[in-house]
């Protein structure tokens, strides 16, 4: 998965919400799931 800068993704189990501020491949993980790219 590539992540863009300015994306937000959100923990679904302890709602921390990060944004992307330089851009990589992979899969951005939190309390041991994948967190989800908020819309």
């Amino acid at each position: 998965m590539q992540n863009e800068v300015g994306k937000t993704y959100k923990c679904l189990i302890c709602g921390r919400e990060i944004e992307v501020v330089k851009a990589g491949k992979g899969t951005i993980y939190c309390c041991g799931q994948p967190m989800v790219l908020k819309t």
